[in-house]
């Protein structure tokens, strides 16, 4: 039984090896097509994600619910501002 209410079920997003700067791009893009309160399980192998996945989602107004290189969980609010406009 689907509630409306419901927190839809986890979605994978790969980034494998790609640099940050191309996967925090493409993960903007993929998650602009999501809908509200999306939890996204991420994987990336890039050194630099551990600084840069808490900071992509503090500018882009997601939720970082664990971080634990290299895998990463974050949520789409359920209301977003989409801070990338402004």
């Amino acid at each position: 039984m689907n509630h409306p209410d419901s927190t839809p079920e986890p979605v994978d997003f790969d980034g494998g090896t790609t640099g940050c700067g191309e996967l925090l791009l493409d993960l903007l893009l993929f998650m602009k097509r999501q809908p509200s309160n999306t939890t996204l399980v991420v994987r990336a192998l890039d050194a630099g994600a551990p600084l840069e996945m808490p900071a992509w989602c503090r500018l882009t107004g997601h939720e970082l619910v664990s971080a634990e290189h290299p895998i990463y969980t974050i949520r789409k609010p359920e209301h977003k501002v989409d801070k990338t406009n402004e």
